[in-house]
């Protein structure tokens, strides 16, 4: 794989990490709704936001790199 096609690669994960960080509430309304797990939910929100955005942020650190080797 060559640098421009590792580059096109991170940036369509970011665009599609994007739209889940978008839609993190709405992905996990089914969960939301079970009294069981009452309380859970925010905590797995919370965490999910934050994995999404570190993941991203990664991304966008390699493609730093990557654009200023090309």
């Amino acid at each position: 794989m060559g640098v421009d096609d590792a580059i096109k690669k991170l940036e369509v994960s970011n665009q599609g990490l994007k739209v889940i960080l978008e839609n993190l509430d709405e992905q996990l309304a089914d969960i939301r709704s079970d009294p069981r797990l009452e309380g859970l939910v925010d905590d797995l929100e919370n965490l999910f936001y934050a994995y999404l955005k570190t993941w991203i942020k990664s991304n966008t650190e390699v493609l730093d790199i990557l654009n200023k080797e090309k």
